[in-house]
This record gives structure tokens, sequence and C-alpha cells, in this order.
């Protein structure tokens, strides 16, 4: 089998225990809950692969550790799961948040325009309010000028009727006195009418300057109240703006974390697979020792017979050597084939509708990347045999081993849920489950290895397709 980056455990001592347990900086930047859980998670990342750095473990602890490995995989799926939930409400938010602050763009800009507007007719009508008092000046002065002229004209009159006879004596007829006494009566008519007029002039100008500035009065306070609607609504805008930079700090945030955890399972994955090698080594020891074990029964059972039978035991003895001699003679002439020749085309392609998506070992991988008609696709065993071993790992799905024959197994990566079970027999073309247990992997595909076996139990992968 192939080991893995992580084959050789996280180091022993107090350094590597610190390295491994110490969090990053970007952690600092979460609430406090959230920090407990991932230094939990931690925590038991360590603890789960400390024994590998302290000797050789059993395989009790080696499923220990599988278990442990297990379950710290599920803590971390569901925290991706919470992770991305998160995030889809932190850009929800974001997004209404942005939405908000347009509209309060949008707002203040038309409040801009308004105030604009009526600043400029503010200006326009202080113009004509400004030519109207300058108009009501000149008129007030020419008003005064008559005044002072018809105030002439009385006095003048006044001296008249004080020496009333003085201007009969000086006439020289009385056609000549009357002309004159009617002249100065429509001297003095005509100066009032024209006061007269200027008074209404001036009367209708002021009147038409109150009306301006009452105008202007209203379009000031219509202009200030434009401008406190533009310092709330621009302190709304503030408000929305810090908001939107705290939710993508906590985005950025979150997509650190997330970026962390998935680091932290492809991992985990690394490490499960050396773990999985180590389990299949001690799988084959105890196998080998159960072998030997029974040999050596085997032999004692002999020796006893060897014991009641002197001659049967020497015919028995004779023909075990013969048969071993034979063995052993087979066994020398043995060699294990590249390719079995008895299943080669033998087996059946095991996803249905689907093809081959990567071939086997691109980029050093030891499987075949199996590509599904659609997610869920089927599974189907590949050849007779039986199920061997059904191990679920959070990232990749459930795992099916089935063993076909002494020298060839087929193992199927990415089972959403099985269908069968450890020790069932399979036939070829059985559904045995379908493609998308594992988040690693998509849900429409499939890692696919064909295992070859030697006579000690030693195991290698190999090209599968050059079985089908």
């Amino acid at each position: 089998m192939r080991q893995g980056p992580g084959g050789r455990g996280r180091g022993s001592g107090k350094g590597g225990f610190e390295a491994t347990t110490r969090p990053p900086r970007s952690w600092l930047l979460l609430p406090k809950p959230i920090q407990q859980i991932l230094w939990m998670l931690v925590l038991v990342g360590a603890i789960g692969f400390q024994p590998w750095a302290l000797g050789q473990p059993s395989l009790n602890e080696l499923q220990q550790q599988a278990e442990q490995n297990r379950r710290l995989q599920q803590l971390q799926q569901q925290r991706i799961a919470q992770l991305n939930r998160d995030l889809a409400n932190l850009d929800a938010a974001t997004q209404q948040q942005l939405a908000e602050l347009r509209r309060l763009e949008a707002e203040i800009t038309r409040l801009e325009r308004e105030r604009t507007e009526l600043t400029r007719q503010i200006d326009l009508l202080e113009g004509q309010k400004k030519q109207a008092e300058a108009r009501i000046a000149s008129l007030q002065k020419e008003l005064q000028g008559l005044r002072e002229r018809l105030s002439a004209l009385l006095q003048s009159l006044h001296r008249e009727r004080a020496g009333r006879y003085l201007p009969i004596l000086r006439a020289e007829s009385f056609t000549d006195l009357s002309v004159r006494s009617k002249w100065v009566g429509v001297l003095g008519q005509h100066q009032t009418d024209l006061m007269d007029r200027i008074k209404n002039t001036v009367r209708q100008l002021d009147e038409e300057r109150i009306r301006l500035g009452l105008l202007v009065d209203t379009l000031t306070e219509r202009r200030a109240e434009r401008q406190q609607r533009i310092t709330a609504l621009a302190q709304n805008r503030q408000t929305v703006q810090l908001t939107v930079a705290n939710l993508r700090q906590q985005q950025a945030g979150r997509q650190v974390i997330l970026r962390e955890t998935l680091q932290a399972q492809a991992q985990l994955r690394v490490e499960l697979n050396v773990l999985q090698g180590r389990i299949a080594a001690e799988l084959r020891r105890i196998a080998e020792e159960r072998r030997r074990a029974e040999e050596e029964r085997r032999r004692r059972e002999a020796e006893e017979r060897r014991q009641r039978e002197l001659q049967a035991q020497r015919e028995l003895q004779a023909r075990r050597q013969r048969e071993e001699a034979a063995r052993r003679e087979r066994e020398t002439m043995r060699e294990l084939p590249s390719v079995p020749r008895e299943v080669v085309g033998a087996l059946q392609f095991p996803v249905r509708g689907g093809r081959v998506a990567e071939a086997y070992g691109f980029q050093g991988n030891d499987w075949q990347t199996l590509q599904g008609a659609e997610a869920s696709s089927p599974i189907v065993a590949a050849a007779d045999g039986v199920v061997i071993d059904s191990l679920f790992i959070a990232n990749l799905g459930y795992t099916l081993t089935i063993r076909h024959s002494d020298q060839i197994a087929t193992q199927y990566v990415n089972v959403l849920e099985p269908r069968v079970s450890v020790g069932q027999r399979v036939g070829q073309g059985q559904v045995i489950g379908f493609t998308g247990g594992g988040v690693l992997i998509p849900n429409d595909q499939m890692w696919f290895r064909v295992i070859v076996i030697d006579n000690n139990g030693n195991f290698r992968y190999v090209d599968p397709s050059r079985y089908y």
C-alpha cells in the first residue's frame, strides 16, 4: 500500500504537541464559543493521534484511533456545514444592507437636488425682493421731493391768502385774477394726485416685498428641512456602511476558519489512509499468526497420530513430505502475474451509465475516478464475491471492499448508503450502494480500486482498466 505523507505520525515530545495544538491567529477574530469548539477539535485530534509516536499500537488501539478519527471528522463536518450556513446568512445580510445603502444614496442625491433647486429659487426671490426694495426706495425719494414741492406750494398759497387782496390790486383785470386762481388750484390738485399714485405704488411694492419675504422664509424652511433629512440619512448611511464592513469582516473570518477546517479534513484523510494501511498490516499479521498456529496444531495432531501408529505415521509423513515438496516446487515455479488471467475482461464497470473521469495513476493516485450519469448514481459489484469490509469516513463516505478470489479484491470509495453488509455474498451487477457519501468527492463520482493479493497476504493496487 502507498504510504501518505503523514505516515510517520504527528511527532513526539513537547514541541510536537505544542505545534499541533497551537491555534492560528485568525481564531482570535471569532466569538469565544466558536473558539472553544475549535480548540476542543484540535485537542481531540492531538489526543487521538498522539499514541502513534509512542510505539507500535495493537489492532484494538488502531481501531479506537480510527473511530476517534471518524468522530472528529463528523464534528468537523458539522462545523463546516455550520460555517457554510453562517456564510450564507452573512451574505444575505450584506446584500440587504447594500440595498439599503443604495436606497439611502439615491434618497440623499434626490434631496440634494431639491436643496439646490430651493437655493436657486431663494436666490431668485432675494433678487426680486432687492429690486422691489430698490424701487420702493426710489419712489419714497420721489415722494419726498413731491412732498417738499407741495409744501412749498402750500406756503406760497398761504402767503397769497394772507395778502389775497394784493393780487386783485396787481391784476390788470378780473379775468387775469380768475386765471391765476384756477391755475394755482389745478397745480395743487395735480401734485396731490401724483402723490396718491406714488403712495399706491409704494404700498403695492411693499406688499410684494412682504409676499416675497414670506415666500423666501417658506423656501428657507423647506431647505432647512431638506438639510436635516440629508444629515439624518447621512448618519444612517454611515451606520449601514459600518454594518456592511462588520459583516464583511465576519465573512472573512469565517472563510479563514472554513479554509483551515478543510485543510484539517485533508490532513485527516491522509492520516486515515495511513491508519487503514496499518490496520490492514495488522490484519495480515494476525492472519499469519493464525496460520502458523493452525500449522502447529496440525503438526501436534500428526505427531500424536505417529505415536499411535508408527507405520501409518511413516506412510503419512512420506506422503506429506512428497506433498510438501510438490507444493514448494509449485510455489517456486509460480509467479504473481501483473494481471491475473482468470479475471481479464471479466469485471463489470461498477457505475451504471458512467465513464472514467480520471485514469489510474493521475497525479499519483492509486485509484480510478469514475463519473456517474447523475448525482447518487447506482454502484454495482464488479464481480461475484464476499463483502469483507465496510468503513465510514466523514469526508469520503463509506468504503466497501469485496473479495472475489484469493488473488483479486475490489474497493469502492464515496458510497452514500451501502445496500450490503460485511460477510454478505454479492453477485456481479448487484447494486451495493449509490455515489455521494463524502464531502471531498463530488456526489456523482466514485473512487475504484482493484487489489491484487499474493500468496503471503501482501497486496498492491493495479490499473482497473485492464480488467474490464
